[in-house]
């Protein structure tokens, strides 16, 4: 069924979940083409791509900013790693470039993994642009070790535009969400020369 979703451990997906290798490969493929259209007359060069190519890497959190209102109100993300100050209906996640993505990246975004034991979350739903994503009811992951939702057709989040992810927060505190999947970037040395850690504008 288009535009659904399984819930599995996210050991079962680095381990070859088979929902995932379709949509990995489903999505890679589409996510490079369009950056082939997009930014032509560059070519696809993988993760070692030279000037006239563009790259491919797993995705970096740096391209996308915390919504805490506490201390590092809307700070942008060096790990996935994060403090849920607030307990309700709230914004988790954004892009970094004031909630867009950056300018020369493209995400391919195959799903999300919840890296602890415990989590602080009951739903989420997302905002892609003017797309908005149903709520999505995750409950069902509490009985998991480290629950991973895999998109049945993944979503691109194309540079230069708008990207939430939204939750019901239960309780405060840290909480590991990362996004799998790819990204491509146009301008290697964004990548190949710029400190681990550092904002990639």
């Amino acid at each position: 069924m288009s535009g659904g979703f399984v819930i599995c451990e996210y050991d079962s997906v680095k381990q070859g979940f088979p929902q995932f290798q379709r949509t990995m490969k489903s999505l890679s493929a589409a996510l490079i083409e369009k950056a082939s259209r997009d930014w032509a007359p560059k070519t696809y060069g993988r993760m070692t791509p030279t000037s006239a190519q563009f790259g491919t890497s797993t995705i970096m959190p740096e391209l996308f900013r915390s919504m805490s209102t506490g201390t590092a109100a809307s700070a942008t993300l060096t790990t996935w790693n994060q403090w849920l100050d607030t307990v309700g209906n709230q914004t988790i996640m954004s892009g970094s470039n004031s909630g867009v993505i950056y300018e020369d990246y493209k995400i391919g975004l195959a799903g999300l993994a919840f890296l602890d034991k415990s989590i602080n979350i009951a739903e989420i739903r997302m905002q892609i642009s003017d797309r908005k994503t149903g709520r999505i009811n995750i409950e069902e992951a509490f009985t998991y070790e480290q629950p991973a939702i895999i998109f049945e057709d993944g979503f691109i989040l194309d540079e230069e535009t708008g990207f939430d992810l939204y939750a019901y927060v239960l309780s405060t505190g840290y909480q590991r969400i990362k996004l799998i999947g790819l990204e491509v970037n146009r301008v290697p040395n964004k990548l190949q020369v710029s400190n681990t850690g550092a904002a990639l504008t």
